[in-house]
């Protein structure tokens, strides 16, 4: 299965807060994307890599987008994801047993959620799925338990007969494992486009990071998600849609789409996710907290709220002060959120605010849900790291 991009779209993709609704429109009306994608075949190189010591959905009642893709009619309803979606977490190891995650989305139903979130690509690039793709393959990152693609199917089957969405989340750029082996996906040094640049020292954390502004790259990272909707995924959420926090010595290529601004390639990766991925399947956008807020917002090169996703996740962590509660946080940073995207022109996201809430006792884990309705709407994203929530504090 192969993907590419329609070269004729640079020019006209919008940009941030200047173009509306209409010219998104006609965009995405004139991007055709022809039956053979990703017909290019990357070489098999494996250059030695060479260190660089220079080193979370408001309840709008107006939806933005179509229903969701659920074309089984013997499977219960889901929600559509264009209207809401209470979500929540779990890791990879709750997704092998299939009669345990039952019952697991039978409670998170019962306590009002109707969407679960799994990696299925993290931060260093390893794979949850044993994807068909000839980049996966090249890139070889699958993890010692990832789903076949009948494990993949069945668990998406599981999702959708408990009545709930299943919303992998793939890292884009961030990926230590093929940014090495992936010679015209990468960042590379300047000078030596045939080496890894990483962001610091390998032996001391660095590590190396997919471009951006290749196109190998994001068709790469949009080629595993439109094979996960094709398995039965309802949505996507992309997290790491940015760029290195310091980009020393760093070399971005020399294609036209060099000359773009941070938030411009990054605006224009996801416009080709939402046409790649078709409208049936929303884009999920998680970005920090902070760079919703408009601070600390140069990886982005802009603040994330303005990109063109679906749905923005901002990423909080409650934490009650002594000036404020847990709600009263809560409730302040997604009210701030709400209001940016409200000045923005054009399409303008809905809002789902991811809410860290590892070692919340059950009575907090409630104040931060009340805080999240305290500020005009209950979507919104829980995570836990381990998965697990007092579901029961939440019921009712």
């Amino acid at each position: 299965m192969g993907y590419k991009l329609h070269r004729g779209r640079r020019k006209m993709f919008r940009k941030r807060g200047r173009v509306g609704k209409v010219l998104l429109s006609v965009l995405l009306a004139a991007v055709i994307v022809a039956g053979g994608f990703f017909g290019t075949k990357y070489l098999m190189e494996h250059p030695v890599a060479r260190p660089d010591d220079g080193s979370s959905i408001s309840d709008s009642s107006t939806p933005s987008l179509p229903d969701s893709a659920d074309d089984t009619p013997s499977q219960p309803d889901t929600v559509d994801v264009a209207q809401s979606v209470v979500g929540l977490y779990l890791p990879d190891a709750a997704l092998h047993d299939l009669d345990a995650l039952g019952v697991t989305l039978a409670q998170a139903k019962a306590a009002g959620f109707d969407s679960v979130i799994f990696d299925m690509k993290d931060a260093d690039g390893r794979l949850y799925f044993r994807s068909a793709s000839e980049q996966a393959a090249q890139v070889d990152a699958f993890t010692e338990t990832a789903l076949t693609a009948e494990q993949l199917t069945a668990l998406f089957d599981t999702v959708r007969r408990a009545g709930m969405n299943a919303v992998p989340r793939l890292f884009a750029f961030c990926d230590n494992a093929a940014a090495r082996a992936l010679p015209g996906a990468r960042i590379t040094p300047q000078g030596n486009p045939s080496w890894v640049w990483y962001d610091g020292v390998p032996g001391k954390g660095g590590k190396a990071w997919l471009n951006p502004y290749a196109d190998e790259a994001r068709l790469y990272v949009i080629g595993l998600a439109r094979e996960l909707c094709e398995a039965g995924a309802t949505a996507v959420l992309f997290d790491g849609v940015q760029f290195p926090r310091q980009v020393g010595e760093a070399s971005f290529g020399t294609s036209a789409d060099a000359n773009l601004s941070r938030a411009e390639i990054l605006t224009e990766f996801i416009t080709e996710a939402r046409t790649l991925l078709g409208s049936k399947h929303p884009v999920l956008l998680a970005c920090s907290g902070e760079s919703a807020l408009g601070e600390k917002t140069q990886v982005y090169g802009g603040n994330p709220l303005t990109f063109g996703a679906d749905i923005a996740v901002p990423c909080f962590t409650p934490v009650a002060t002594g000036e404020q509660t847990l709600r009263e946080a809560v409730s302040a940073d997604v009210h701030q959120c709400d209001t940016r995207i409200k000045v923005i022109e054009g399409d303008r996201p809905l809002l789902s605010p991811m809410l860290t809430v590892d070692g919340l006792t059950a009575e907090q884990l409630r104040e931060a849900v009340d805080g999240r309705r305290e500020s005009g709407g209950k979507a919104l994203i829980l995570y836990a790291a381990d998965g697990r929530y007092d579901l029961s504090a939440l019921a009712g």
